[in-house]
């Protein structure tokens, strides 16, 4: 193919390709792109120590030394190609402008350069630009940042963004406010970009539920709190364990269970509480799971409960209510996220309100279905739809930004 007819490429800065919100939404419009006229292509990044890379810090050899991610061979079967910087550590900063000084010096033959790792972009997105990348985007997919000298780190890097891309794109309010500043998002200069999904996939099935939930042992009368995400403080799962605790306590008659999608550093800690609370029995911990199985994992619920401390805009809730389930959330959580009246928000400083909350639901599991077509009707014409979004996206890529969002 000649020049001239190739598709234009799009490159995406992440921390991995592994099953994280940012990493799946832009797999979601990946997989809907018409590819030859965008192409996507990924660069992520590797913790390897100074006598690991023996002094070569370049992406072939990182590349090398780094963990195979979750999406890697779906990205090459899809045509993408995936590189590599090392990850900034907070002491490492000169070495890591000097590796991704490198890297664009010899990959700058991009249309835009995207970068979803908002905490580093203020120093990668000016070096694509100087080596001659046309158009550079930094993306807010968070309304917070983590605890400690971590989190401030974040804040003095993310200081004066708005100023150092071309474009800033946020998925909700809260994201954009967090990242690029009130004075940027007041001004306008935010692009509220939705995180488009494959809806459908997450559509009601009863016979899925019944396959489902005979595997994992969950009794068909049982009432199944479900929640999908990675184990770490601010998804705030320990809030789930003690809302079964004080489920089972207050309503014995009822059988309640919790089903867990995911894992992380704070798993064990969940399962010892609910361990040392004798309601071991009652929770099913399914891990990671790949995306077909996690759309199947959602017909099992019965309703999703999701008391994250922060979020930007949490492609699962947009999942669950396209399941038709009911949905609480806490009230950090972006409004942007509460598309369908399927979606109630409380303070995680009354968790008695939670528990009365999920007492009172009504899940006549015949009502099901209907509510998921209404919900999936709804999100789309809301603009979650990844399929819809790709056309979207690609129109404004291939014009250089040109075109309005």
């Amino acid at each position: 193919m000649d020049k001239q007819n190739r598709p234009i490429r799009v490159l995406h800065v992440l921390g991995t390709l592994n099953r994280g919100g940012a990493e799946s939404r832009i797999m979601d419009l990946y997989r809907h792109l018409d590819r030859e006229k965008v192409q996507f292509d990924f660069l992520v990044h590797c913790g390897v120590t100074p006598k690991e890379a023996a002094g070569d810090w370049s992406t072939e050899h990182l590349l090398q030394l780094r963990p195979k991610g979750d999406f890697d061979d779906e990205v090459r079967a899809l045509g993408g190609q995936i590189y590599v910087l090392p990850r900034f550590t907070g002491t490492n900063l000169s070495l890591y402008k000097k590796a991704a000084a490198q890297f664009f010096s010899q990959h700058h033959d991009f249309a835009a350069v995207e970068g979803h790792m908002t905490s580093m972009a203020s120093v990668y997105l000016p070096i694509a630009k100087k080596s001659g990348v046309p158009v550079t985007i930094a993306h807010a997919r968070s309304a917070g940042v983590d605890a400690g000298l971590r989190g401030i780190a974040t804040k003095i890097l993310r200081r004066n963004l708005a100023d150092k891309c071309d474009y800033m794109f946020a998925c909700s309010k809260a994201a954009g406010i967090a990242v690029f500043g009130k004075k940027a998002y007041d001004a306008g200069h935010v692009i509220f970009v939705p995180n488009g999904l494959d809806i459908g996939a997450f559509a009601y099935r009863s016979d899925v539920r019944e396959k489902i939930r005979t595997e994992l042992g969950l009794p068909e009368n049982a009432v199944v709190l479900g929640h999908v995400g990675r184990f770490e403080p601010v998804k705030n799962q320990l809030f789930i364990a003690g809302l079964l605790e004080k489920l089972c306590a207050l309503h014995p008659e009822t059988d309640w269970r919790v089903l867990f999608v995911g894992k992380g550093v704070q798993m064990e800690e969940v399962r010892e509480r609910l361990e040392k609370a004798g309601l071991g029995g009652r929770a099913v911990f399914a891990g990671a799971c790949s995306r077909e199985r996690t759309a199947q994992m959602y017909q099992a619920f019965d309703a999703f409960v999701f008391p994250s401390l922060y979020e930007g805009l949490p492609g699962t809730v947009i999942e669950a209510q396209s399941a038709g389930l009911p949905c609480l959330l806490s009230d950090a959580i972006t409004k942007e996220v509460c598309v369908t009246d399927l979606v109630r928000q409380y303070s995680l400083d009354d968790s008695a309100t939670w528990v009365r909350a999920l007492t009172e639901l009504h899940l006549p599991q015949q009502g099901r279905e209907t509510a998921s077509k209404q919900a999936i009707a709804q999100l789309s014409a809301a603009g979650y739809d990844a399929a819809e979004e790709a056309k979207r996206l690609s129109s404004w890529y291939l014009a250089g930004g040109r075109d309005t969002l």
